[in-house]
């Protein structure tokens, strides 16, 4: 543990969930019996975590191939790449290491004879690429990338169906590596539109739509990425925590940045331990099953500006619906992410600098 556990075919990553015990192991076979069988059996792996993602795009031709860019994906491994922010060109990948993801997928869609599109999803943990899929076709982050770097893959994808050679489809104009801009993918969630639904992310989809901000820097394109998906940038209040113990000390920097900020905390009783223990200031809430007053209260009677919810395990996730269901109603942003909260504090830090420039799409 932790595994992954799928079904043999799946769409939209259905029924696809992080096990982390035995407990829970069982109540996925009690849950989904119906869709494993003989003849539909459930797939089993390793699960990494805190992995980084990444999708690359290639077009490849009989004797040619063009990589349309690689995309990093902002959340860590496990949650499913049509709901996780993206960024090309990649933020925290060693140059090397994008040397070796590109020429390692040009290898591959060699080997697999592509003729056409190939999306390849990896990830990577201590400099180790692992392949999680290789999908013989377009995909939804082609028309991010064509945006992004100005290279035409849909044409290029026509073109090798038309038999084009190398000369014909003009290759050398174009090379992602040359973007002179940061472009991140905004996610857009329909949680508010279905009262039970869950705004916790993992390898089933939920979004529904994604946009783009594009700038200069990497933390001005952030800005522009969740104003585009409708979340508020808070420019002071209370932020409200509750963090699973691996995410305490990796944010504790952001939260020292949001201090600096002079935003104030409020937090669940183990969080808030922890907090005060480094020297923040930050009120002790309940959490809803200790009684009420809560910190589910607290959100919806508007103290709270955002929230930062990390957990993990069916229990826990299920014991902390009420809190994302209530940012959810009151249109409050909350991250179940720890990667997506520190992408969010570098956003909150660009917007308290009120400059932003339009880059348009002009190639």
């Amino acid at each position: 543990y932790p595994m992954i556990c799928r079904p043999s075919y799946v769409l939209g990553g259905r029924r696809m969930e992080v096990i982390e015990n035995k407990l829970e192991l069982e109540s996925y076979f009690d849950r989904h019996r119906d869709f494993i069988g003989e003849k539909n059996p459930c797939l089993m792996d390793q699960f990494l975590s805190g992995a980084l993602e990444v999708d690359v795009d290639l077009v490849r031709g009989k004797d040619w191939i063009i990589c349309g860019g690689i995309i990093e994906h902002i959340e860590a491994a496990g949650v499913h790449s049509g709901d996780s922010m993206g960024v090309v060109p990649p933020q925290r990948l060693k140059p090397e290491t994008l040397v070796h993801i590109e020429k390692m997928s040009m290898e591959l869609a060699h080997r697999m004879n592509i003729i056409g599109h190939l999306n390849l999803q990896l990830a990577i943990k201590d400099d180790k690429v692992f392949v999680l899929e290789a999908n013989p076709r377009s995909s939804r982050s082609v028309p991010f990338l064509a945006k992004a770097t100005g290279i035409p893959l849909i044409d290029f994808g026509i073109l090798v169906h038309m038999g084009a050679s190398p000369t014909e489809a003009e290759l050398e104009k174009y090379n992602w590596r040359n973007l002179s801009q940061v472009c991140v993918k905004g996610v857009v969630f329909p949680f508010k539109k279905f009262a039970e639904s869950d705004s916790i992310l993992g390898p089933e989809m939920k979004s529904t739509g994604e946009t783009m901000g594009r700038a200069e820097t990497y933390s001005e394109a952030l800005v522009k990425a969740f104003i585009s998906t409708n979340l508020v940038l808070p420019s002071s209040g209370e932020v409200f925590l509750s963090l699973r113990d691996k995410d305490k000390e990796p944010l504790l920097p952001y939260l020292n940045n949001l201090k600096s900020m002079g935003y104030r905390f409020s937090a669940t009783r183990g969080t808030a331990e922890y907090l005060l223990e480094k020297g923040f200031e930050c009120l002790a809430l309940n959490k809803v099953h200790e009684g009420r007053p809560h910190c589910v209260d607290r959100i919806r009677s508007g103290e709270v500006q955002f929230v930062i919810n990390t957990t993990a395990g069916r229990h826990a996730i299920e014991a902390s619906f009420a809190i994302r269901r209530a940012c959810t109603d009151y249109s409050i942003p909350c991250l179940t992410e720890s990667d997506a909260a520190e992408a969010f504090v570098l956003a909150l830090e660009k917007s308290k600098t009120g400059r932003f420039d339009v880059s348009p799409l002009v190639f």
